[in-house]
């Protein structure tokens, strides 16, 4: 009964709403799914749009649920930009239900993604698959690559020019000054970090598997196939992290420490708190590139 209650009131809501369609400034109405995108958008289209971000700071992408409150947003959108995360594939049909004319383009399709298991203790053997290489799907953290972004971004433009073609000049020159900052932004990373390469960073959650792809890293999670390691596989990251002399046990603050903690207590090392989800994309690689540089000095 209460479920229902709930569901009559969004409904009436949203029939009270504007349906589609540019915000009342005339700005376009933009969705996108995590908060580094908010930042793409903005810096192709400034004040040309109106960016509402679906997953919120410090929230788990994998297990977030849009409330009530972002239904309006929803409601009134003109086009919500995707990025390939599992949670999305639920939220299409709903959105498109909600707002019919709402334009769902994915920002990935140029982008090659790989399994998210690809990384993995180095010479070591899960107990999630008996080959101890787990894929454990796709790797969603496409963020986290100024190659890819630089892809995502031209895909952003594009479709904002398709939508507002008044402004397509400012969409593009804006293009052109944000793969700038995407190349200076690789420079810096590259000068951080270039000595390190092949080097091997110990990290609880595997959102950088890209970053390390295009760095020339090597990343080593302690989440194994979205679980925290059982007991053998403790052991395993504990010697590897002996043998390697890891002095840093990188954490996301949107996923529980405890385990990093523990390996860390063992390898006498330092806990670093790195977000795959800050607000300002190339300020926060060009600071994880300098923790990492840190790291492994």
């Amino acid at each position: 009964m209460q479920k229902l209650i709930v569901t009559i009131l969004i409904l009436v809501f949203l029939a009270c709403s504007d349906q589609g369609g540019q915000t009342n400034e005339g700005r376009l109405s933009v969705l996108v799914s995590v908060v580094p995108q908010k930042y793409f958008v903005e810096k192709i289209a400034g004040d040309l749009v109106e960016v509402t971000v679906l997953i919120p700071p410090g929230a788990s992408p994998t297990t977030y649920e849009v409330s009530p409150s972002d239904m309006r947003s929803i409601n009134r959108a003109d086009v919500w930009f995707t990025i390939g995360l599992q949670r999305e594939t639920t939220w299409i049909p709903e959105f498109s239900s909600l707002n019919p004319l709402l334009q769902i383009v994915s920002t990935i399709d140029n982008v090659n993604r790989l399994p998210i298991g690809r990384y993995s203790i180095p010479g070591g053997h899960t107990e999630h698959d008996n080959s101890g290489h787990n894929h454990g799907g796709i790797d969603p953290h496409v963020w986290l690559s100024p190659e890819m972004v630089n892809l995502q971004s031209q895909v952003i433009c594009e479709n904002l020019i398709e939508l507002d073609p008044v402004n397509s000049d400012i969409y593009s020159e804006n293009l052109i000054l944000f793969l700038e900052e995407i190349s200076n932004l690789q420079d810096s990373i590259h000068s951080s970090i270039d000595s390190f390469h092949g080097e091997s960073f110990l990290v609880f959650h595997p959102a950088w598997g890209y970053f390390a792809d295009e760095f020339d890293l090597i990343q080593v999670p302690i989440e194994i196939s979205g679980s925290e390691p059982s007991p053998s596989e403790l052991a395993q990251l504990i010697d590897y992290g002996k043998s390697s002399f890891i002095k840093v046990v990188f954490v996301s603050p949107q996923f529980s420490e405890s385990s990093a903690e523990t390996i860390a207590d063992e390898l006498n090392a330092s806990v670093v708190f790195i977000d795959p989800l800050a607000q300002n994309w190339a300020e926060n690689l060009a600071f994880v590139a300098d923790q990492m540089a840190s790291a492994l000095e």
